[in-house]
């Protein structure tokens, strides 16, 4: 994911902009080209389904670079 790390955080930081319901706060940040993705919340549900969200993104945003390459 390294050499994508820079888009993918780029599309989760469009993700963060939106209005979204408060189950807690995510940050992300970029350290030495890697992706990093902080999570809190005051419930384990709330921690579960913004882990779950923002791992599903990463995970498609990723799957499209790839892909995109693939296909050239």
């Amino acid at each position: 994911m390294g050499e994508y790390a820079r888009h993918v955080y780029r599309a989760l930081l469009a993700e963060l902009r939106q209005p979204a319901p408060r189950k807690g706060s995510v940050s992300i940040s970029m350290e030495d080209g890697c992706l990093v993705i902080s999570i809190e919340s005051g419930s384990l549900n709330g921690l579960r389904a913004l882990l779950n969200s923002f791992l599903y993104l990463a995970h498609a945003a990723y799957s499209s670079l790839v892909e995109s390459e693939l296909s050239l």
